[in-house]
């Protein structure tokens, strides 16, 4: 008997050793996916992080706002990956569960933008200047509806002008207000607005070109020509898509 006793006692004190040990594994495990799916460093590919999210969704432990964030930011790095259709159904599932999300609108809005879903891009444009009218992510891409399609430009004007109002910085908005200011002749102020989103990390093809008409219009055609170049090196079709806009090189 006294065998027995001793022998359970050894038992329980193995459960009692382990148990801790399983938990801290399990906040390992935990923690390890979360750095992946927030990737606040870059230190991981988006596919790594999305399988990180995933794994986070999965969890039966998370709350239903940290679910929903890394819905979110699941839906970041498929959008990242121009996967259009899965970072769709990952910001309406946020949306689904927390419809004041402006997050979710806000990306989702880009998503619809670069698909030419300008009806559905400006209703979510329209969502997040509802519920987060102090941020400038809704103007601007109200602000890109307008100029993709050649509609309403003195009041796309007005919302990127309000968006560099909230932040003077925010690169996509002072593109987005370069083409409108080549639709409208403003050569300088056109060529002002690219440079200094290509100054705050937005070289891309699009300020690249939208810079490079601007210098060309403006008689400086080695500038103008670099530019080009450099612009169609990205993205050989970003010439289609400045012409779509009704600007071409002089």
């Amino acid at each position: 008997m006294k065998r027995i006793v001793l022998g359970g006692l050894a038992a329980l004190g193995l459960l009692a050793v382990a148990a801790p040990a399983l938990a801290d594994v399990q906040w390992q495990v935990f923690e390890r996916r979360r750095e992946q799916c927030f990737n606040t460093l870059n230190a991981f590919a988006p596919e790594e992080s999305i399988r990180g999210c995933s794994d986070l969704i999965s969890m039966r432990s998370i709350t239903g706002n940290g679910r929903a964030q890394a819905y979110k930011l699941r839906g970041d790095r498929y959008r990242e990956l121009h996967d259009w259709d899965h970072a769709l159904a990952d910001y309406s599932q946020v949306i689904r569960m927390r419809g004041d999300h402006p997050g979710a609108y806000y990306r989702r809005s880009e998503v619809f933008l670069a698909q030419g879903e300008y009806a559905r891009a400006m209703e979510d444009a329209e969502a997040v200047i509802r519920i987060a009218p102090d941020t400038p992510g809704g103007y601007r891409v109200r602000c890109e509806v307008r100029v993709a399609q050649n509609l309403e430009l003195d009041l796309a004007r007005q919302d990127c002008d309000h968006a560099l109002e909230i932040n003077a910085i925010d690169t996509a908005a002072l593109a987005a207000r370069g083409v409108l200011n080549l639709r409208t002749g403003a050569n300088q102020e056109a060529w002002t607005d690219f440079d200094a989103a290509i100054f705050n990390g937005r070289r891309i093809a699009r300020t690249l070109y939208g810079r490079g008409v601007a210098s060309l219009r403006m008689g400086r055609p080695r500038e103008g020509r670099a530019d080009i170049a450099a612009a169609e090196q990205l993205q050989a079709e970003i010439g289609a898509t400045f012409a779509s806009y009704g600007v071409t090189p002089p």
